[in-house]
C-alpha cells in the first residue's frame, strides 16, 4: 500500500495499520494494553502532541496517588520506547517529552487518516454554495477516507468511543450531504457505491434505505427487493427488531413499493410458486406475518371464515449463579435485550420445532420477540383452541431436559372493517399495543 507521505502514516479507521514510507511496521504488543494505547494516542495527535497531565489522567485514572500515577506512567513510556526499539523502527527519538507535551516523534512527519479528515472539515464547513463542484470533491474525499469505526478493536475504551462517535457523526453528515448532490446530478451509481460501503460499515444505521432508493431510480427492482429482504432479516435475526420499528417501517411506505419488470405469465407464476415440497405450517418473518394477518382479517369480513391469533410465550428461567459466573462480565458490549435473545435461543428453537409439527400446513407462525411466537390459525375458532393448545403442550412435554414453561393466549382475528369506520391502521395499532 502506497501513501504520499515521507514519514509515518497510520490508518486508524476500520482497524490499525502503521506505515513508514509505505512499509508496514509491527510492534509485538497487544493493542489493548495501556502501553500501546499510549502510542496510539500520540500517533493520532501527530505534531500537536498531548499534555502530560492529560495522558496521566487518561491512563492512570484508577490510581489516586499522584506519585504512583507518575511512576506508573513513566514505566509505560519506558516499555513503549523499548518495544519501538526492538520492533526495528527507523532511527530516531520516540515518545519525546518537549516542555509539558509528549510527541510520538519529532524526527519524522506523522500523518493519519483521521488527521486528513480534520484538515478537510474546515473547508467543507466554510463551503460556498456557488462552488458546488469543489464541495462535491471535498465531500467525496472525506467519504472515501473514512473506512470504518475508529480503532474498532478497542471499542469499550472511553477515549476511543469519544473519537469513534465524533468521526462517525461527521461521516454521516458528509455522506448525506454528498448524496443530496449526487441525487440532483442523477449520479445514482456513485451514490449506490457510497451507500453500500456505508451499510457494510454501519449496518444498523439505515443506509439500506438509500441503497434501495438508488436501485429503484435505476429501475433495478429485483436488487432493491433483495436488499430490503436481507435488511429485514438482519434486523429481525440479530436485534429482534420488527418491521413496526421506525427503521424498517420506512421501507414499507407507499413510495417504497417494489415492482418487477414485465414478464410472460408463466414467468410470473414461477416467481410466485412456493419453492420445494409444502410441509407443515408456513414459517415467515414478522413483516410477512403482518401482511398475512391483514389479508386474513379482510377475508373474515368477506367470507365469514373465522381465524385465531395465538401468542405463545416461553418463560425462560433466570440465569443461575453458576451461569452468571461463567458468563461475560458486566461491561459486555451486548445489550440486555441481545443477551436475553441469545439465552432464550435453545428453548425457542425447540418450540419452533413443536409448532412445525403441531399445527396445520395452512397456518402461519413467526418469531415475534426474544421469547414469543405469533401463530395465525386460519379457519379456526375459539372452540378449537383447547384442542390445539393441548396438542402443543403434549408435544412440548415430550421434549427431554425442558427448562422453560410455555403459556398460550388466544384471540379472535377481527375484521379490518369495523363499525365506526375503523381502518386497518387502527387494527394494526391494537396488535402492537396488545402483544409487543
Amino acid at each position: 500500500m502506497h501513501h504520499p507521505y515521507k514519514g509515518f502514516y497510520a490508518r486508524m479507521l476500520g482497524g490499525f495499520v502503521l506505515y513508514f514510507q509505505s512499509q508496514e511496521l509491527t510492534i509485538p504488543i497487544r493493542l489493548q494494553t495501556k502501553t500501546m494505547q499510549l502510542m496510539l494516542q500520540l500517533i493520532k495527535a501527530g505534531s500537536d502532541g498531548i499534555e502530560r497531565k492529560e495522558l496521566v489522567d487518561t491512563f492512570q485514572r484508577n490510581c489516586y496517588d499522584w506519585k504512583r500515577q507518575i511512576n506508573n506512567f513513566r514505566q509505560q513510556v519506558y516499555l513503549l520506547r523499548r518495544a519501538i526499539q526492538n520492533a526495528g523502527f527507523p532511527p530516531g527519538n520516540y515518545i519525546v517529552l518537549k516542555g509539558s507535551r509528549y510527541y510520538f516523534t519529532l524526527d519524522y512527519q506523522v500523518e493519519t487518516d483521521t488527521g486528513r479528515l480534520d484538515q478537510l472539515l474546515p473547508f467543507i464547513q466554510n463551503r460556498s454554495e456557488e462552488n458546488r463542484g469543489r464541495i462535491r470533491e471535498l465531500l467525496m474525499e472525506f467519504c472515501r477516507i473514512y473506512t470504518g469505526e475508529f480503532l474498532p478493536m478497542l471499542n469499550g475504551e472511553e477515549w476511543v468511543n469519544v473519537e469513534s462517535a465524533y468521526y462517525q457523526n461527521l461521516y454521516f453528515k458528509c455522506l448525506k450531504q454528498l448524496c443530496e448532490i449526487l441525487k440532483m446530478e442523477g449520479s445514482y451509481e456513485e451514490m449506490l457505491e457510497l451507500c453500500t460501503a456505508a451499510s457494510q460499515m454501519h449496518p444498523y444505521d439505515e443506509w439500506q434505505e438509500m441503497q434501495i432508493d438508488c436501485l429503484m431510480s435505476m429501475n433495478r427492482y429485483q436488487e432493491a427487493m433483495k436488499i430490503y429482504e436481507e435488511a429485514a432479516q438482519m434486523f429481525y435475526d440479530e436485534l429482534g427488531i420488527s418491521v413496526n420499528d421506525q427503521v424498517m417501517s420506512r421501507y414499507r411506505s407507499a413510495g417504497g413499493q417494489f415492482y418487477y419488470a414485465a414478464n410472460a405469465l408463466v414467468n410470473v407464476m414461477d416467481r410466485l410458486r412456493e419453492n420445494g415440497e409444502v410441509q407443515g405450517p408456513y414459517c415467515c418473518s414478522y413483516p410477512s406475518f403482518l401482511d398475512i394477518y391483514h389479508v386474513i382479517s379482510r377475508l373474515e369480513e368477506r367470507t365469514g371464515i373465522k381465524s385465531l391469533l395465538m401468542i405463545c410465550t416461553i418463560d425462560v428461567p433466570e440465569m443461575t449463579q453458576t451461569e452468571k459466573r461463567r458468563g461475560k462480565p458486566e461491561n459486555s458490549e451486548k445489550t440486555k435485550e441481545q443477551q436475553n435473545w441469545e439465552r432464550s435461543e435453545p428453548e425457542m428453537e425447540l418450540f419452533r420445532q413443536v409448532l412445525a409439527g403441531g399445527i396445520r400446513s395452512g397456518d402461519v407462525y413467526t418469531r415475534y420477540s426474544a421469547n414469543q411466537f405469533l401463530v395465525l390459525l386460519v379457519g379456526a375458532d375459539q372452540e378449537d383452541s383447547p384442542t390445539i393448545i393441548s396438542r402443543l403442550e403434549n408435544r412440548w412435554k415430550g421434549i427431554q431436559k425442558r427448562r422453560a414453561a410455555v403459556s398460550f393466549a388466544v384471540y379472535t382475528v377481527e375484521s379490518s372493517i369495523m363499525e365506526g369506520d375503523r381502518n386497518e391502521s387502527g387494527n394494526e395499532r391494537n396488535l402492537y399495543n396488545t402483544y409487543q
